[in-house]
């Protein structure tokens, strides 16, 4: 096979690139919101039109054009819905609302249709031809044949309709139009439908080469990402050469190398247009953006704090194993969803890698214990290759914009799922590695030989990390981390460095995920591919821990806590464990909850909680007395207080 054939076989997923990058364009100029859950939309009208066609039996174009029907309306509904709030929103606000809507298409599927893959055979075109000595397969011809009709519309619709100058417009001034009698909402929902019809196209066309599963289909988001990033999301023809381009050095690379690094390369792609693209983005700040989320004080209450420690020591050391085990994996998911607080409560950015990162920190120290060196060594090593990671990252981060950090570390996450998570190399081939001595300071900590040790030892590095980060938010690194977390430009008048600061707030997150990581190879004691693969370390699981960070509180300590109990495996989901499926129902009401709380009560459940102490406090005074006990380990949130605030702290301190 030529490589010429290999390329040709790239523009089947290159046209499903560019199909899905094209509706992220369409989306963004009618809203000017970026669509995070474009795969999955794509995706939920893929299964619905298989249904329909291989179960019940409906004709071809019957199933389609209701599938494509589906995903339309529900891009319809739900910006109908939420329009509002994001019209208003600052950029982390309408990143996470979409991530919501994605996770929750993916629990919908997981729970009414299947969690497994489904193989998808064809049913519009199959075969090939060749053409001048090249092998073209017809569903890439077709695919590609379809991008570049689909561009043409847009462009015609968008450069020379009422509708696109509408939508356009809308974008633009989303006030202005509505004092000419135009209703936003509804040209923005029309805009979404044409997106998620869009998705739905690709998806179903490219599904017999990609089969059915809830995540399958949505990796086909981060190229078009990078493909309707290089268009600055406005340019179609530009999405479409970027995508179909992305596609056809796929193949080119199955040939030239292999398939498992040829995946990657869509990726990479999608890295390189973001360090070409990115800038500071220092147009946050302006008037018309609201605060956030409110964050703790840092100020640590010693008595709960101890209280809660021994309580939590009286339960691993009388519940069953099965308790103990959850009160673990509680701790060491409570230290990932530390660092997501740190990462979007304190920094104000998505990172969709920490448990990408505690995977790659798992490898390293089962690289290490295997090797014979020790617990202590290795846990160094984890951490150190978590220290490098957001090292390496912060090349790409520190100068990007909010939603180009998101783009960034999907690509990142899917990277490491390709090229590391599924190559035998990192692994010692099939042996895979074994956790060695897990003895400290004489004890023996390991998992496998005494898990009420282990337990002990997963709470008391949560609860060392957690009064490391409150510190450190009362420190003046803390300050300048919140400083720029809104507003780029007023901290960069008084002399505050706004990469210093991202940077300290993701070396801080890594490092807690790099801790996480080592905590997860004595949990398990032996690391193989398939463990890593198949158990809740790509970016999917990452942003649905990031769902249970947001609903329970991302800018309080106490958040990553109760996020940790309801994590996979955590106390809370075993004890509901007894219902069928528990994981995904808790994926799908946090990821709901987490859209409803975005629009109503960013702050989540502590903040909730404490904005009720002080109207009780306030009230109450004796009661309020008892409430607060004299210090606070995070500060009831003000109304009406931003950044800017915090800005002159930190100029201050400095």
């Amino acid at each position: 096979m030529n490589l010429l054939t290999y390329a040709a076989l790239g523009l089947s997923t290159g046209g499903a690139y560019a199909l899905v990058a094209l509706g992220l364009v369409a989306a963004y100029r009618g809203t000017g919101v970026i669509n995070f859950a474009q795969g999955a939309l794509g995706m939920f009208g893929a299964y619905v039109f298989w249904k329909l066609f291989a179960q019940a039996g409906f004709p071809v174009g019957f199933a389609m054009v209701i599938g494509i029907v589906v995903s339309a309306v529900i891009g319809i509904v739900f910006f109908a819905l939420t329009g509002k709030r994001l019209a208003k929103a600052p950029a982390i606000t309408r990143i996470l609302i979409t991530i919501g809507l994605m996770l929750v298409l993916e629990a919908v599927v997981r729970i009414v249709w299947t969690n497994h893959q489904q193989t998808v055979t064809s049913f519009l075109v199959s075969g090939g031809f060749d053409l001048v000595g090249v092998r073209v397969q017809s569903i890439g011809l077709l695919l590609a044949g379809v991008a570049v009709v689909a561009t043409i519309a847009l462009h015609l619709l968008f450069t020379c309709t009422a509708f696109g100058h509408i939508t356009t417009a809308l974008r633009d001034t989303d006030l202005g139009a509505q004092s000419i009698g135009l209703n936003p909402r509804l040209w923005g929902s029309l805009a979404w439908g044409l997106s998620g019809a869009l998705a739905a196209i690709s998806a179903i066309l490219v599904a017999p080469i990609t089969q059915l599963s809830p995540t399958a289909l949505t990796t086909l988001l981060v190229p078009a990402l990078g493909a309707a990033l290089a268009a600055k999301f406005s340019n179609f023809p530009a999405a479409l050469a970027v995508g179909l381009g992305a596609g056809v050095l796929e193949g080119l690379c199955t040939g030239l190398i292999n398939a498992q690094v040829a995946r990657a390369v869509p990726h990479v792609i999608a890295l390189a247009v973001l360090v070409v693209a990115a800038r500071t983005d220092m147009a946050r700040g302006t008037r018309e953006v609201a605060t956030v989320f409110h964050v703790g004080s840092g100020r640590i209450r010693p008595l709960p704090l101890s209280a809660g420690f021994v309580v939590v020591l009286v339960l691993i050391f009388t519940a069953t194993g099965t308790v103990v085990d959850a009160l673990s994996l509680t701790a060491i998911f409570g230290l990932v969803a530390l660092g997501i607080v740190v990462s979007i409560g304190f920094t104000g950015q998505v990172n969709a890698l920490p448990l990408g990162i505690a995977g790659v920190s798992m490898i390293v120290f089962g690289a290490l214990s295997d090797s014979g060196y020790g617990m202590l060594t290795a846990a160094a090593g984890a951490v150190g290759a978590a220290a490098l990671c957001a090292i390496v990252l912060s090349v790409l981060f520190v100068r990007a914009r909010v939603y180009e950090v998101t783009i960034g570390a999907l690509a990142v996450a899917s990277i490491l799922q390709t090229v590391v998570f599924a190559v035998d190399y990192f692994f010692n081939g099939r042996d895979g590695w074994t956790v060695g001595d897990t003895h400290l300071f004489g004890i023996d900590v390991g998992n496998i030989g005494n898990p009420r040790g282990f337990a002990v030892l997963t709470w008391a590095v949560l609860m060392i990390a957690a009064i490391a980060v409150a510190n450190a938010r009362r420190s003046a690194s803390g300050r300048y981390i919140l400083a720029v977390r809104q507003d780029e430009r007023l901290p960069a008048a008084l002399g505050i460095v706004a990469a210093r600061a991202k940077f300290t707030g993701l070396l801080i997150s890594s490092l807690l995920w790099g801790l996480a990581g080592a905590l997860f190879a004595v949990q398990r004691g032996f690391i193989a591919k398939g463990d890593i693969r198949l158990e809740g370390f790509d970016y999917s699981d990452s942003l649905a821990l990031i769902a249970f960070v947001i609903l329970a509180g991302s800018g309080y300590l106490v958040g990553a806590v109760l996020a940790g109990a309801f994590a996979p495996g955590g106390l809370m989901a075993s004890l509901l464990s007894f219902a069928p499926d528990i994981n995904d129902w808790l994926s799908l009401f946090f990821a709901a909850n987490m859209i409803w709380v975005l629009a109503t009560e960013p702050d989540g459940v502590v903040g909730q909680f404490l904005r009720g102490r002080t109207l009780l406090a306030r009230r109450w005074p004796a009661a309020g007395t008892v409430l607060h006990g004299g210090r606070d380990e995070v500060r009831p949130p003000v109304q009406g207080s931003t950044s800017k605030g915090e800005t002159g702290v930190a100029a201050r301190s400095a």
